[in-house]
């Protein structure tokens, strides 16, 4: 950015100081990517004068808005934008296009586009891969970073060791080589094995700044073993530097010897060798390329090459260029009508180009910008823009206005006047120079009728524009008429025109004579003034114009036309003008007609050449006198150098030339004018020239292959051709150049270009240039081509047999003199031994030389280099002679790595013979099969031939200086032991085989799924499942038991897709229940037997479960009312996966809601909708909807309640009349049992008995009253009244009550105007009783109740409130007849009220009948009822840690359910209420019941564990689930050192579960948390990873506690540890001092013998997995003395029969005696551990410990003392693991039979110390051992050597304990 504006300042500097020209000075760059967590700063600064305003726009050219937080333009012209997060990215902000835009009067420029990339900031890591390197070779490391972020990474510096290698830029003779565009690759040249050494880089992120450093990787350097051609490493496949960078292309290959480096380049087809130059140069491996030029872009060849051949790589190099864009001329000041050019030039490549005028596009995609007849729109800054890809510049140019003609910029309208008000006229124009106005009046000037009333004005304003104001005083009718306002200057002329009209008569002024150019449009005014104005007319000789059908018309605005004029034209013509009122005025008008200069044309002869003399005339052939010339040449005037004579008269003028030149070729053009007009004719004269020399040709020579290029340039009119002729023969016999021969071309220029050279290009070549002017030119040339000394190839392979003749040829070619030499190995041949002679033959050609080696020998093997050399260049021929002969066998042949079917088998390769090996013979065989008689001879053994290019090299982890071969070999059988040999085989002939190596294969999944797999539905939602166990033989090893997976068949929720997993431990379990299934479901149910690998194939099958009750009730239960009576139901099925079958129908719940005694009605239905009838009027009633199967009835839906319409109401259900006096009655009712709807009033009806008329009153409704009465006033005495009341709903009026009679009395005995009847009250309410009185005189009330009871009045209970008996709280004793009776003098009367208490149902009993994994079966009795009907039951059930209950409903004649689909083996609590109209009832008692099973059983260590190095592998398969099936595991492990846990969550899978990345040889803390629905089941457990050579580590002396409270009390046994480990050491000491001599692991005291046990037996108590010995082996030679053990093998601790070893160290030893087992005999051999040279990082799937490689040490009734073993208390076992490394020269590790004993074992180590891992060394002090030890089977000695064989198998599976 700096630089950019430091060129823009020299610009502005350069530019005049008055030009102030706008300028970018800071730039937006063409592409900018900045990462979301830094934000971005873009700066935009432009010159110019004024200054200009900066701003931003979008790519559509919209000004960039701001977005808070995201995106600003700054006032300072920065755009700013801000950091944001994944959430807040917006492509039109983050990923959009922006540019700069700077504007000011001098015009508007842009910036190029910049595209804008935000790149979210991803977490990314460097490191380095690192190849192996072979001595005195290179080795290659490279820094990689992930592909994300690549982009913007660079490599900043290398390590070595923690320290800084040298600089990046170090010359290419250093060893260390940083090579890539990126610097990313780091060669290591002249490798050492001292180079083993760790490297690491630094990268840093280029947007971010953020820098790290990778972990070190380690280089290995090895010294080779044999030969190998040259395998590229890696090569600068595609590499891109900026033009006029630096740029170091990589070639790096391994090879042995180490290869020789060669770079050619890609060039005309050929590849052309690079030599040093001062900017490229080759140092071996690197090509070093300063100050990169476009031309070095393209294909670099790289060859590596020794004696065994050569390979080639391409690296094809990329020349970024940087456009740079300019305009020429960046400023031009153009006069207006003239015509400028603008031309743009482009840097850096091919480029589009458009262009923009002040940010406006222009033009097209031509570099050549032409602006015709300049105008002032014109002017501004024009932008030249060229973009390639997504790089693009920019280049501006101003075009300022020079003389331009004026323009005007505001003028005046027509418009209408009354006289009397001033009036301004106004005018603006611009030009250069500035124009002057001028006034006219009806093409008057206003000067000449100027009076007081008119006055001119003129100024320049602000903007430099020209006003003029033409003012009016005070408007008269005369002023009127057509007013011109008219600007000129030196560049032209403008006009406006229009008419100002002024009320008043119509008047014509007088003007002079006018006249007109013939040939010209003329339109002539009537210079009239007045308002309004009616007709116009022109009239010429008395007649109208537009009558006379002549030239002249008049036009629509009475305007007199005459297009065009012509001279008859001339003449008087009379304007007359009347107005509307019939005024009118006239005058006459004389008009001439002028005509304009004509001109004859003219031409130059054509045919003039330099020296000539010639005239030209240009005459007129009409127009009126005077006429004037002149003369113009390319449109200016005929400059007076040119010597041209100019001479005119009065009707032609002469041109006279009088001696022609080229100068004056050109345009020239004659102007003639009077005063009518000026016209003008141009004619081209064209001097023709001879050619003349612009390049002359010179002799030039070439070397052979290279590009002849012989420049030939001239010059002339008109343009030579330029042709090449070669010389034949002698040489006078020139011919043309054939433009066939594709090497020859003629270019453009005229230069002749020949590629490639070659010998028959040379001789004479003439260039002949020629234009038909002279005699032409031409000249001779020699052309010469030499040959340097060069090889037709580079390199040959040769190869011979051992003591046969070679022969090595060489032939060189080029020009003599050819200097040869021949050199071996890089030392000049010995020709003084008699077996070694060379010969050399000449010729024209070249020289031929033959190296002759009489008797070949294997030394003299290697590169023969025969170097040619001569004036011109040299080369050499390298040839590779390969001296061959048979291979030696195969070297340490060892088993690396095995798995159940293969294993993969390392060897060092021997000497090839100096031939390539072409493949490897490998010879297998079965070992201790006792089914195979033959297994032990190699005889019959079957052969596999292994290709060389299938067997992989690998450094040998042991060496830095060799390299393993490795060969994985397939189709063996798991648990099988097998011996191994392996020859190699070249194209001479077959080596020896190699020592055979015995291979046990490893366990695997069994092979095949259970048999005769059966699923049958035993109960809805169960399923039984049984099998078979799969045949023995495919268990390949110990079969555990079985998994059995299940899941719903085409589920379509996540739910649905679940599976569960259930295992069955034990290989003979035959069957499984499944339970808590859905019914009728379609279930896919898996089977796989699984051992201590993992699970086999599966058998599979579908089975549906049984039919059951539907699981859910039906969805959106809905209803409406459709009458009075009838409601409409309708509902839509419950899910398809919970209907439980096939549904047959529904069932229809419903009651009514308010009702005491409702009962539950039910509907049946066949389909989703049914009507319910006959129902109650304008009732509340509660439906509900159950599906039903054939197996039962689904739970009920949630209520739904729905209203009958209202109905008119039925009659009242009682009714009184009871006189009260001599006027009056009261009636009382009670309201209509069938109320139909809310009734609003009562109408009490009456009238005299025996009459119609009748009157009425109305009483209103009250919703908490049952009984009215009322009051009847105005009645006669002794008169009969007739009484009747109706009640009345929205819908009408009811029924009429029945008719009650009465008559008013004034002695009215006391009577109840109520009702006794049954009342209904809820316990624990407020109730009231009425009664009613009347009489005359009013009555007294009493009150009683039937049972024997304290006085109403004397209970608190109880309140006599006036004519009511309130009850405040009612409850059971409540429950009574109530008597009321009323007296007055004239009689008495009393009524009875049963009142009746409602409760709710007293609590039920609950019980538990029988129960399941997944139901429980609860049964009850029917509870009382409470005095009203049971509506129903509601079940509640939840799991005993659970707040929520789950509600379950029930119908009333309910006594028993089954709570379906509940959790295995989970503690359930359940209770019941029974429910009425009044409420529910209390909750049962909650029972506290379980489903059948229980949490899941932790597995034994031994069935659970194993692990290597770095992994452990856990088999969750074996832990027990307990008859629930088991969701998930959770994992945690750490090592003692910890304090933190590494967890991780496992789904019961059908394979194991692998944790790796743990720490080599450490102890670790395992817990196993295993969730079932039964809970979780916690598993302690502790092992330790391997070493890198793949053995076991000691035992620590503590283990840390196994839970958390252990953990919390660790703090508090420190001190206690300390004093523990104190005496832990000196007991060691004690112990170390003892056993100094040699320490065997049975070799301990009777008093450790029991400590030891102790802690054994301690650690066995506490699941201690332990996976080493209690001694770790530190040499070698104990290493080889510990073997792997039989899987099956007993052991006795103590006190086992001696025999002849017994002695008094008898105590220590113990005995190991292995028992059979009915297996298959692949399965009877236990596996050996992996051979010594293991790698430290294997893949995780292959494990050193499994259950075929542990012994288990337990208690042996006949030859053990269990009295001090506390084992017996925790009843478990210790596996162990015994590390086995075998020794150099072992021949075989066969497996023993079932049988062997070792008792011997530590005599035998005792009595020959040396013997172990020594072919043919008998063992001592073993007689009685062999005495008793079985006599083998297998592998029989025929000879010595098998012999020897047998001995060392014996001793190598002899067990120490």
């Amino acid at each position: 950015m700096f630089g950019n504006m430091l060129a823009a300042l020299l610009l502005l500097a350069a530019v005049s100081p008055s030009s102030c020209q706008l300028l970018f000075l800071m730039e937006p760059p063409p592409r900018l990517s900045f990462s979301n967590s830094t934000g971005a700063r873009v700066s935009c600064a432009a010159h110019g004068t004024p200054a200009p305003v900066i701003s931003w726009l979008t790519e559509d050219g919209a000004p960039v808005s701001d977005v808070p937080g995201l995106r600003s333009a700054l006032q300072n012209g920065t755009l700013w934008l801000g950091t944001f997060s994944a959430a807040q990215y917006r492509s039109d902000v983050h990923a959009a296009v922006y540019r700069c835009r700077a504007a000011s009067t001098a015009g508007t420029i842009l910036s190029r586009d910049m595209r804008l990339e935000a790149v979210m900031d991803v977490p990314w890591e460097v490191r380095v891969q690192s190849s192996h390197g072979v001595a005195g070779g290179a080795a290659l490391l490279t820094c990689t970073v992930p592909a994300t972020v690549r982009h913007h990474i660079t490599v900043t510096r290398w390590f070595k060791d923690g320290g800084v290698l040298a600089p990046l830029a170090a010359e290419a003779g250093g060893r260390y080589i940083v090579g890539g565009s990126r610097s990313d690759i780091l060669v290591v040249r002249d490798a050492r094995p001292d180079d083993a050494s760790t490297y690491s880089c630094e990268a840093q992120h280029a947007l971010t700044g953020e820098k790290r450093r990778s972990p070190p990787a380690i280089v290995t350097v090895s010294h080779a073993t044999s030969s190998m051609a040259p395998r590229m490493l890696t090569v600068s496949e595609d590499e891109m530097v900026p033009q006029g960078g630096d740029i170091r292309l990589v070639c790096c290959a391994i090879g042995s010897p180490p290869p020789t480096y060669s770079w050619f380049r890609h060039s005309n087809g050929r590849l052309s060798p690079v030599s040093n130059s001062i900017r490229i140069s080759v140092s071996e491996q690197v090509l070093i390329i300063r100050r990169a030029q476009l031309s070095d872009g393209g294909v670099w060849t790289c060859r590596a090459h020794n004696q065994f051949g050569e390979q080639r790589r391409d690296a094809r190099l990329r020349v970024r260029s940087r456009l740079v864009v300019s305009v020429h001329p960046q400023l031009q000041v153009a006069n207006s009508g003239s015509s400028v050019t603008f031309n743009c030039s482009v840097d850096g490549g091919d480029a589009r180009v458009r262009w923009l005028h002040d940010g406006v596009p222009v033009g097209g995609g031509e570099r050549v910008l032409r602006v015709h007849g300049v105008v002032r729109a014109h002017r501004g800054m024009y932008q030249c823009i060229a973009e390639r890809d997504l790089d693009s510049a920019q280049a501006a140019a101003e075009l300022r206005l020079g003389d331009t003609a004026p323009e005007l910029h505001y003028t005046f309208i027509e418009q209408a006047l009354h006289p009397g008000p001033a009036l301004a006229l106004h005018c603006a124009a611009s030009g250069s120079p500035p124009p002057r106005f001028t006034w006219l009046l009806d093409g008057q000037p206003v000067e000449e009728h100027n009076t007081p009333q008119r006055s001119i004005t003129q100024f320049m304003n602000s903007n430099s524009d020209i006003v003029s104001y033409l003012n009016l005083t005070s408007v008269r009718p005369e002023d009127g008429g057509r007013y011109t306002c008219r600007a000129h200057n030196s560049r032209g002329a403008v006009e406006h025109s229009t008419r100002l009209n002024v009320y008043g008569p119509p008047s014509i002024r007088s003007i002079g004579q006018i006249r007109v150019v013939a040939g010209v449009n003329t339109t002539i005014y009537c210079p009239y003034s007045g308002f309004p104005i009616s007709e116009i007319r022109w009239q010429r000789g008395g007649m109208d114009l537009s009558s006379t059908g002549g030239r002249a018309l008049s036009g629509v605005g009475g305007e007199l036309l005459l297009w065009p004029a012509e001279p008859a034209d001339a003449g008087v013509y009379s304007c007359r003008v009347s107005s509307p009122s019939g005024q009118y005025a006239q005058k006459d008008v004389q008009i001439f007609v002028r005509n304009p200069p004509k001109i004859a044309g003219f031409n130059f002869p054509t045919d003039l050449v330099e020296g000539s003399s010639i005239q030209v005339l240009c005459g007129i052939t009409s127009g009126d006198k005077p006429v004037y010339f002149s003369w113009l040449k390319d449109g200016q005037h005929i400059p007076s150098t040119l010597q041209v004579q100019e001479k005119s008269l009065d009707e032609f003028s002469f041109l006279i030339f009088s001696h022609v030149t080229s100068k004056h070729s050109g345009e020239y053009t004659c102007v003639a004018s009077n005063s009518a007009a000026e016209v003008n004719h141009t004619a081209r004269l064209a001097v023709k020239v001879a050619p003349s020399w612009v390049y002359e040709p010179q002799d030039i020579s070439a070397l052979l292959g290279t590009q002849i290029l012989v420049h030939c340039g001239t010059k002339g009119y008109p343009e030579p051709r330029v042709s090449w002729l070669k010389g034949h023969g002698s040489g006078v016999d020139f011919r043309p150049v054939s433009n066939l021969d594709l090497q020859f071309s003629v270019l453009p220029n005229g230069s002749l270009s020949i590629a490639p050279a070659a010998h028959h290009h040379e001789g004479q070549y003439m260039c002949r240039a020629d234009n038909g002017i002279g005699r032409g030119l031409s000249k001779i040339i020699a052309v010469s081509v030499n040959e340097p000394a060069h090889f037709e190839f580079s390199s040959r392979n040769m190869s011979v047999k051992r003591t046969a003749q070679a022969t090595l040829q060489c032939d060189a070619r080029g020009d003599a003199p050819i200097q040869l030499q021949w050199t071996h190995n890089m030392k000049r041949v010995d020709l003084t031994t008699y077996r070694v002679s060379v010969s050399e033959k000449r010729s024209e050609s070249g020289v031929s030389s033959q190296l002759s080696i009489a008797h070949a020998e294997r030394h003299d093997s290697g590169v023969y280099r025969c170097r040619a050399e001569n004036a011109y260049g040299r080369d050499e021929l390298l040839i590779y002679l390969a001296v061959q002969e048979f291979p030696e066998a195969p070297v340490g042949l060892h088993v690396s790595r095995r798995s159940g079917r293969g294993a993969t088998i390392s060897w060092r390769k021997g000497y090839d013979g100096n031939a390539r090996v072409l493949l490897y013979r490998l010879q297998y065989r079965v070992v201790g099969d006792a089914r195979r008689p033959d297994a032990g001879d190699w005889a019959d053994a079957p052969t596999r031939d292994v290709p060389a290019d299938r067997v992989s090299e690998r450094p040998d982890p042991d060496s830095n200086t060799e390299i393993n071969l490795e060969y994985r070999v397939e189709g063996l059988r798991p648990a099988t032991a097998y011996a191994l040999r392996l020859s190699a085989v070249n194209a001479i002939g077959d080596s020896d085989y190699s020592d055979p190596v015995i291979v046990q294969t490893l366990e695997e999944a069994p092979s095949e799924p259970p048999h005769n797999v059966q699923v049958q539905a035993t109960a809805p939602g169960e399923l039984l499942v049984k099998w078979q166990a799969p045949p023995q033989e495919s268990w390949n090893g110990e079969l555990l038991g079985y998994v059995i997976t299940w899941g719903e068949r085409g589920g379509v929720s996540a739910r649905d897709n679940r599976t569960w997993t259930l295992t069955a431990a034990g290989w003979g379990v035959a069957r499984a229940q499944l339970v808590a299934l859905r019914t009728n479901t379609v279930y896919s149910v898996t089977v796989n037997a699984f051992n201590a690998v993992g699970a086999g194939p599966a058998a599979t099958l579908t089975a549906t479960t049984l039919e059951g009750a539907p699981e859910a009730p039906p969805e959106r239960v809905r209803c409406e009312p459709l009458s009075a009576q009838s409601i409409r139901v309708w509902w839509e099925p419950p899910a398809l996966n919970q209907r439980g079958g096939v549904l047959l129908g529904y069932e229809v719940l419903y009651e009514t809601v308010d009702e005491l005694e409702s009962q539950v009605e039910t509907r049946r239905s066949g389909g989703m909708e049914t009507i319910l009838q006959a129902l109650q009027r304008a009732v509340n009633y509660s439906i509900a909807v159950r599906a039903r199967t054939a197996a039962g009835t689904g739970p009920a839906s949630e209520p739904v309640y729905c209203i009958t319409h209202e109905d008119i109401p039925g009659a009242p259900m009682d009714i009184k009349a009871v006189a009260n006096s001599e006027d009056t009655v009261i009636v009382s009712w009670l309201s209509p049992l069938q109320k139909n709807g809310k009734i609003k009033h009562y109408t009490v009806y009456n009238r005299p008995q025996r009459t119609g008329q009748h009157s009425q009153m109305m009483v209103v409704h009250k919703d908490d009253e049952d009984e009215y009465q009322i009051e009847v006033r105005g009645l006669q005495e002794h008169q009969v009244y007739e009484f009747w009341v109706t009640a009345a709903t929205a819908s009408g009026e009811g029924e009429m009550s029945a008719i009650v009679a009465r008559k008013p009395s004034g002695r009215a005995p006391a009577k109840i105007t109520s009702f006794g009847r049954r009342l209904e009250a809820r316990a624990g309410t407020r109730s009231r009783v009425r009664c009613g009185a009347a009489g005359s005189p009013p009555p007294a009330r009493a009150w009683s109740r039937r049972r024997p009871a304290p006085p109403l009045l004397h209970d608190a209970n109880y309140i006599i409130d006036g004519q009511y008996l309130v009850i405040l709280n009612v409850d059971r004793n409540s429950a009574d007849n109530y008597t009321c009776t009323v007296r007055n003098p004239w009689g008495e009367e009393r009524s009875t009220w049963e009142v009746r208490v409602l409760a709710v149902p007293s609590r039920p009993v609950l019980r538990l009948a029988s129960s399941a994994p997944a139901r429980l079966h609860l049964v009850w009795e029917k509870p009382a009822t409470g005095g009203s009907n049971l509506h129903g039951y509601i079940v509640e059930h939840a799991r005993s840690e659970d707040s929520k209950w789950h509600v379950t409903r029930l119908a009333s004649d309910a006594r028993a359910h089954t709570l379906e689909r509940l959790l295995c083996g989970t503690l359930y609590r359940v209770r019941l209420a029974a429910y009425n109209a009044v409420g529910p009832s209390p909750y049962s008692d909650e029972l506290l019941v379980s489903t059948q099973g229980g949490p899941s059983k932790a597995s034994s260590e031994k069935d659970l564990i194993s692990s290597n190095s770095s992994c452990v592998r856990l088999n969750l398969l074996t832990w027990d689930s307990n008859g629930c099936p088991l969701t998930q595991f959770v994992v945690s492990v750490r090592s003692f050192d910890e304090s933190s846990w590494v967890t991780q969550t496992v789904s019961p899978a059908a394979q194991p579960t692998v944790i790796c990345g743990l720490t080599v040889a450490t102890w670790y803390h395992l817990k196993v948390v295993a969730t079932s629905a039964a809970g979780t089941t916690l598993g302690n457990y502790y092992f330790s990873t391997l070493t890198e050579g793949g053995d076991r580590i000691p035992a620590p002396a503590h283990f840390p506690p196994g839970g958390e409270e252990g953990e919390e009390r660790a703090t508090a046994v420190l001190a206690a540890a300390a004093c523990g480990l104190l005496a832990a050491l000196l007991l060691l000491a004690a112990l170390a001092y003892k056993r100094r001599k040699g320490y065997e692991q049975g070799d301990i005291s009777e008093e450790e013998d029991k400590s030891v046990e102790k802690r054994d037996n301690r650690r066995n108590c506490q699941q201690v997995y332990t996976s080493s010995p209690i001694k770790h082996p530190v040499t070698k030679k104990e290493q080889q003395e510990m073997y792997e053990i039989s899987p099956y093998a007993t052991f006795s601790m103590s006190g086992g029969a001696g025999g002849a070893a017994a002695g008094d160290e008898a105590a220590g030893v113990g005995t190991l005696r292995t028992f059979g087992r009915a297996e298959p005999p692949p399965l009877q051999a236990a596996p050996p551990r992996l051979h010594a040279h293991h790698h430290a990082h294997e893949a995780a799937d292959e494990y050193t410990l499994s259950r075929a490689m542990t012994l288990m040490v337990r208690r042996s009734e006949s030859d053990s003392d269990s009295s001090g073993s506390p084992c017996a208390e925790c009843n478990s076992s210790v596996s162990y693991r015994m590390p086995v490394t075998p020794g150099k020269e072992e021949v075989f590790r066969a497996v023993t039979d079932s049988s062997a004993e070792s008792a011997d074992a530590r005599s035998v180590r005792r009595g020959a110390p040396g013997s172990v891992g020594t072919v043919g060394t008998s063992s001592t002090g073993t007689g009685g051992d062999k005495a008793r030890r079985r006599p083998r089977r297998h592998h029989t000695p025929t000879s010595s050597r098998y012999q020897q064989r047998q001995e060392q198998e014996r001793r190598d599976f002899t067990i120490h304990v």
